[in-house]
């Protein structure tokens, strides 16, 4: 009679060799996972920056587009002596009326609270942008005037206030530092600085002056 096949060898896998592949498995998964967590951390970041920056241009082209009818008339002074470094207080042409020879006037104050920014007009009080700052040092207006045939390079004190330097401003930069509203990576990288200026000029100011009033 022929002798029955042996069955093949069926020695299985060691205690060690199981504890070695799990090992080395787990060593994979955590690479992979902080990949994935560095992906979605990164987009989260660039996602809140988005916001942030939307939030603040909105805001900021708002404050360049009132300032642009602050020159209602001719030699107005729209810039009021109570302005400072946080605070803008103006002049500028009722809306949807700045086409008339002489537009009504309000005064406008846009302030910096805290981390909110507001606006008043005629009594009413409204929030324009939360979770924001100076974009610029400690200031959010920064007020220029012209000297010697050209804009000056340092800025107008507005310290304690603007004071009789307000007759002299023809050139506003607006600087806010945003933060996103919702930031679930409580990233500084997150916030966004967000610029922009206004001149208050009917025509452009004749470089062979020594000066140049606001609304000429």
């Amino acid at each position: 009679m022929s002798e029955l096949p042996r069955s093949g060898d069926e020695r299985g896998s060691t205690i060690v060799e199981l504890l070695v592949g799990m090992a080395m498995g787990m060593v994979v998964l955590a690479g992979l996972s902080m990949v994935i967590i560095s992906t979605l951390h990164g987009n989260a970041r660039v996602d809140a920056r988005v916001e942030a920056t939307q939030n603040a241009r909105i805001t900021v082209t708002k404050i360049i587009e009132q300032l642009h009818s602050a020159c209602a008339s001719p030699r107005l002074i729209p810039i009021k002596e109570g302005s400072t470094s946080t605070k803008l207080i103006f002049l500028r042409a009722e809306s949807g009326k700045q086409s008339l020879a002489s537009p009504p006037l309000i005064e406008s104050t846009i302030a910096l609270e805290g981390n909110t920014l507001w606006e008043t007009e005629g009594g009413v009080r409204r929030m324009l942008l939360e979770k924001v700052g100076p974009g610029e040092g400690s200031a959010v207006f920064t007020y220029y005037n012209f000297v010697n045939g050209a804009l000056a390079t340092s800025p107008l004190s507005a310290s304690p206030s603007l004071g009789a330097n307000a007759a002299e401003t023809i050139y506003i930069r607006v600087a806010l530092n945003a933060e996103p509203r919702a930031n679930p990576t409580k990233d500084a990288s997150a916030t966004a600085i967000v610029k922009d200026s206004a001149t208050l000029r009917l025509t452009p100011p004749l470089y062979n002056t020594q000066s140049a009033p606001p609304c000429q």
